[in-house]
């Protein structure tokens, strides 16, 4: 996918992004370890239906923001999402996001629910479901990279010292995909120690409050219950970091008139490993017009 750097201006900040195509915006959110511009596949599929796909690099993950990163919380990311959404359309836009993006459009759906049309997550479940998850051995035990980041001093030496981790952690949460092209992509980003220092700092705010904003934390808490906005959560049926099982209690972290589809033949980064059909269970979810909303939003 051929895509155009540009700077999308908000009330939070310049937010550099990849964009492609002319229509109504989609706008896609990234995680980690991963780049914008691995939603180029699914943006194929989007900009030949007539949709322009806006693919903005998270805060603190593009030079230009290295220095932005104040607080690394979800809210705080969710915040950005939201005045993205705001500058490029008032009436709202339609979101995807895949990982650490999936919880900011899950939140924006709870918090900021008039800067969404519809919302697509991908790969990580709803804030309400995901916390339970922490609880379960085993699941700990996949998640052994945010303990691993929470080591001042070791996890930036592991992580710097080569891509070895990087790669394990897309071939085990993606067995079998060949990332190609975007593996360098995504070396490169990580290649910048500012920047990796804030990927680090993500998931160091999941315990260190001091990177929490304080005037959102009212509307964090609020984003921890289910949606009162309809949301389509993808995940691949063969994720190796969230297997597809945790998303049986998925419906009590989602609002009604939400639906759950498990991707088969993907894993974590099914928008790289199934493009065509991400684009289109995406398309079929936004044709359903615009998000039933609480009176007054």
């Amino acid at each position: 996918m051929d895509f155009t750097e540009i700077v999308v201006e908000t009330d939070r900040g310049s937010f550099p992004a990849l964009t492609a195509g002319t229509g109504p915006i989609v706008v896609c959110w990234h995680g980690f370890p991963d780049h914008p511009a691995t939603f180029g596949p699914v943006a194929e599929h989007l900009v030949a239906a007539g949709r322009r796909v806006i693919a903005p690099y998270l805060r603190g993950h593009h030079p230009a923001t290295a220095d932005a990163l104040r607080y690394a919380d979800g809210i705080s990311f969710a915040a950005d999402a939201a005045a993205v959404a705001r500058a490029l359309d008032p009436a709202g836009v339609d979101m995807i996001g895949h990982d650490l993006g999936a919880g900011m459009v899950a939140r924006v759906a709870a918090a900021w629910p008039e800067t969404l049309r519809r919302g697509v997550t991908m790969a990580v479940p709803p804030p309400a479901v995901l916390r339970p998850l922490f609880a379960d051995p085993a699941q700990s035990q996949r998640f052994f990279y945010i303990w691993l980041f929470q080591v001042h001093g070791l996890a930036e030496t592991i992580l710097g010292a080569n891509r070895d981790l990087v790669d394990y952690l897309w071939a085990t949460w993606s067995p079998g995909l060949d990332p190609g092209e975007h593996r360098e992509r995504v070396h490169a980003l990580y290649g910048d120690p500012a920047l990796l220092a804030n990927a680090l700092r993500t998931y160091r705010s999941i315990f260190d409050t001091t990177l929490h904003d304080p005037e959102l934390t009212p509307l964090a808490v609020k984003t921890e219950a289910p949606a009162q906005v309809p949301l389509l959560a993808l995940h691949g049926a063969d994720d190796g970091v969230i297997p597809a099982s945790a998303y049986d209690d998925a419906a009590a972290g989602l609002a009604a008139g939400s639906r759950v589809e498990i991707v088969a033949d993907a894993g974590h980064f099914l928008h790289l490993e199934r493009p065509a059909e991400i684009a289109r269970l995406a398309l079929a979810w936004f044709a359903g017009g615009d998000n039933d909303r609480a009176p007054g939003r």
